[in-house]
């Protein structure tokens, strides 16, 4: 039975998937396959001896209750031992309850191996988005900035799960300048106000998140807890069932950034910007 369940065969492997669509008696498994009926058998009754299959008084072999638990367990191990090198150095640990369990769920996803196209992703989303854009994440990138603003001008709405608080030396804000005009920043400003993005904060983010009605990208903490942007972009409806539980689970827990805060953030903002271009100016005259 161990042996089965740890390493069932290839052709065993084969046998549980086609059976998991449809039951089938030993002749049609054998046809099938392209095995001979000894073989078959063979591997029908290790089967059955790890209680995988049941078999019906007609001789209908299917997959149990066991067995599909058992199948969906291996989705995991396969999509997890698969990419080991990046769970080696990144963390489920901090993930709700039962997501962990879940992440078989990602398996026909495309792994991002650079932070560059994670980022490339992101800005994609934003462009190819009809509907709505979901965002969790810990800071947001600020040469997406303009597509971001794009997205606001078509009328997509958002919801935007963001840290409360941001340490200094991790604020963009005058980098800003480099990507979007006072004018834009008012317009980011209005849409937060009307609710078109409706804006959250947690004091912890565990999660890197962007979901559109057609595409998602998910990246995990380090195993420090800090984000190299590194994940998975799916189009698959179960990756997609995936980040949408989780988007929701951290929504559950945010709580929504008022109008007075929201001005108070842009004003800073502003200050900032006009400093900057003040030192911008004092160095073009010393020039």
């Amino acid at each position: 039975m161990t042996s089965v369940l740890s390493c069932p065969t290839k052709t065993e492997s084969k046998i549980l998937t086609g059976l998991l669509v449809k039951p089938s008696n030993l002749t049609g498994i054998s046809k099938t396959l392209d095995l001979k009926t000894q073989e078959s058998s063979r591997h029908l009754q290790r089967l059955l001896d790890a209680k995988l299959l049941l078999k019906d008084s007609e001789g209908v072999f299917s997959v149990s209750p066991f067995g599909r638990i058992i199948l969906e367990l291996q989705k995991s191990l396969r999509f997890v031992s698969s990419n080991r090198g990046y769970f080696n150095t990144h963390s489920l640990e901090s993930l709700p309850e039962g997501f962990a369990g879940r992440i078989a769920e990602l398996s026909q996803s495309r792994y991002t191996p650079d932070v560059m196209n994670s980022f490339a992703w992101v800005e994609s989303l934003f462009k190819s988005a009809e509907e709505y854009v979901w965002m969790v994440h810990d800071q947001y990138i600020v040469s997406t900035l303009p597509s971001y603003l794009g997205a606001i001008k078509k009328g997509l709405r958002f919801k935007l799960v963001e840290l409360f608080e941001r340490a200094p030396e991790r604020r963009l804000d005058q980098m800003r300048t480099l990507y979007i005009s006072d004018e834009d920043e008012e317009t980011i400003l209005n849409a937060r106000l009307s609710g078109q993005v409706e804006s959250y904060y947690l004091d912890k983010i565990d999660v890197f998140l962007y979901k559109t009605e057609k595409t998602c990208l998910i990246a995990f903490p380090k195993l420090e807890g800090t984000f190299d942007y590194l994940g998975f972009m799916s189009q698959d409806r179960a990756a997609h069932r995936f980040c949408q539980d989780l988007f929701e689970t951290h929504l559950e827990k945010a709580q929504k950034i008022t109008s007075e805060e929201l001005i108070e953030n842009h004003e800073t903002r502003m200050r900032i910007r006009g400093s900057r271009e003040t030192e911008q100016s004092r160095q073009q005259r010393r020039l």
